[in-house]
């Protein structure tokens, strides 16, 4: 099975560092130019099935990158947070201060008010990571998602120690996860070759 793992092109609300994982939120011009090179990028790998979250970010970066159409799920959704939607960290910290410290005291363990608590979004993103490797396992597909469901995606199938805020998905790249064995894969980092 062969994997290519990319995250939707900019939004505004990125730029802002807003926390929005549910708000739906257009790409802008960036993330155009962004999805434009996962295009490139992609024009030499065909795939089997292309997967996205139900949200438009992600919808409108897999119709720049594929010729085909794609199937939305919305347990690749990203982790909604609740009342913080739509804020940055300073309009958090003055609107909801104990809730603020707690959280980054606890990001795990903590739920903002109104907020998807980690574990049950983790859970979601492992079982349709599990369903797809069962589903997809002599196939290849891509997946266009969120940087938190990317994130848990390849904390399942690579490295469950990882550290989550650690691991990265910057945009305008692919990560290309290969199955050399039962549960082993190797991992590549795609760029356009500029050179």
């Amino acid at each position: 099975m062969k994997i290519y793992l990319m995250r939707h092109g900019e939004t505004d609300y990125n730029q802002a560092r807003y926390f929005y994982g549910s708000t739906d939120v257009p790409i802008n011009d960036r993330g155009k130019k962004q999805a434009a090179i996962l295009g490139q990028i992609m024009a030499e790998h065909p795939v089997d099935k292309v997967y996205t979250s139900s949200l438009r970010r992600t919808h409108q970066t897999a119709e720049l990158v594929f010729p085909t159409s794609f199937d939305a799920l919305k347990s690749l959704d990203e982790k909604g947070f609740g009342e913080w939607e739509g804020l940055n960290a300073d309009q958090i910290q003055a609107g909801f201060p104990d809730e603020w410290n707690a959280w980054l005291q606890a990001p795990f363990e903590v739920t903002p008010s109104g907020a998807e608590p980690f574990n049950e979004f983790q859970n979601r993103v492992w079982q349709t990571t599990e369903f797809l490797v069962e589903k997809h396992a002599q196939d290849t597909i891509a997946i266009v998602a969120h940087l938190g469901v990317l994130r848990l995606i390849y904390q399942y199938l690579i490295d469950r120690s990882a550290v989550f805020w650690e691991i990265d998905f910057p945009q305008g790249t692919v990560t290309y996860l290969k199955e050399v064995s039962e549960k082993q894969w190797d991992v590549e980092i795609l760029k356009l070759n500029t050179g």
